[in-house]
């Protein structure tokens, strides 16, 4: 207990200060534009959710909106969040340039055959970390966050700018976000596996895939405390607009915009689920995070709508999904086809500016 109090004083402060670097961000885009040298700013904010396989579709949806021109183009975000499958395309969102965008696209398309394999007849022996482990996955993310790629990432440390992931520290019953600027440093400094771990950590499904031990503790899918980052979690006084609107009173704070990818459908379709516990246990937890997410989606709105009213911030949320009608065309996971299928639907989804919603789900 007297760890985990100590490790919430710790988050505590780091969620403070990187609103103190966002908000220095906004205050000097702000003071540019009073001074005549640029045009009024826009805070762009990338969420995007866990979802497994089907992360295939967030990156497809990320391709096919660099084809989009106007307003609602593809923008070089401030900010970009990510859980579980979502932290794994969330660091080439935040590059954000076209052969970075490619690559994860690519990683979707060709999942590895060995990107998660059964440890054998005994797989489900206690004494065992996992039900599988993860050979192809680690290979690739060796490959993908090479010295070069967190070199990059780094480098943005001095811009304000923000890449977030969620976690689950699995000791302390409770979320633990981390930033992945930060982290390259660390992995930087001396131990490049420490950022894979972080993003490995996220990806860790329980049972599942290993998780993984990260300093004292042990951590797995961020998606069981939290399926999307968005700020939720601030104390409303010390939040961006609160803070903006206190240091600036008679100031427009800049406009802000979320986008929210969501790798999941809204609702799943319906299925006749035979009474037996593994398909009954499956399609609750299905539900169970389909739900939360769903929540925490409103919850963002709904703190859109109050940053409008109490602040008068401009703050519009969009959303894109998997459409509730679509079904796998095959049974399994890492399945090739259904990978490129989602690929191929994301890519035409994000491809056109109306498949946005604006309003809560």
């Amino acid at each position: 207990m007297a760890a985990r109090k100590a490790d919430d004083a710790e988050r505590e402060a780091e969620r403070r200060g990187f609103i103190d670097r966002l908000l220095a961000r906004m205050e000097a885009e702000s003071d540019a534009v009073r001074a005549g040298r640029a045009a009024p700013p826009v805070v762009d904010v990338l969420v995007i959710s866990g979802g497994g396989d089907w992360g295939a579709f967030g990156a497809g949806v990320l391709k096919g909106w660099g084809r989009v021109k106007g307003d609602l183009a593809r923008p070089r975000f401030d900010v970009v969040t990510g859980v579980s499958t979502g932290a794994l395309i969330a660091p080439f969102a935040f590059l954000g340039d076209d052969a970075s965008i490619e690559r994860i696209v690519q990683f979707y398309r060709h999942p590895q055959e060995d990107i998660a394999v059964s440890r054998g007849w005994l797989f489900f022996w206690p004494d065992n970390a996992s039900f599988l482990e993860l050979p192809g996955l680690e290979r690739e993310l060796r490959i993908a966050f090479d010295r070069p790629m967190l070199q990059r990432i780094a480098a943005q440390s001095a811009s304000g700018r923000g890449l977030l992931i969620n976690t689950t520290n699995a000791d302390f019953g409770d979320n633990r976000v981390w930033d992945l600027v930060a982290e390259a440093h660390v992995a930087l400094a001396g131990d490049e596996e420490h950022f894979r771990r972080v993003v490995l950590a996220s990806a860790a499904i329980p049972g599942a895939f290993p998780a993984r031990g990260i300093g004292n503790y042990l951590y797995v899918d961020g998606a069981f405390t939290g399926n999307i980052v968005y700020g939720g979690e601030t104390r409303e006084q010390y939040g961006l607009f609160a803070r903006w609107h206190a240091k600036h009173p008679r100031r427009t704070m800049p406009r802000m915009r979320y986008w929210v990818i969501y790798n999941s459908q809204l609702r799943y379709p319906p299925q006749v689920t035979r009474e037996r516990w593994p398909d009954i246990l499956g399609r609750s937890n299905l539900m169970s995070m389909q739900t939360s997410t769903v929540n925490s989606m409103r919850h963002l709105y709904a703190l859109a709508e109050v940053a409008r009213l109490k602040h008068g911030a401009d703050v519009q949320v969009r959303m894109i999904s998997i459409p509730e009608e679509w079904v796998p065309s095959k049974p399994g996971s890492f399945v090739k086809e259904v990978m490129n299928d989602l690929a191929d639907l994301g890519e035409r989804m994000g491809a056109d500016p109306a498949n946005w919603r604006t309003e809560a789900p």
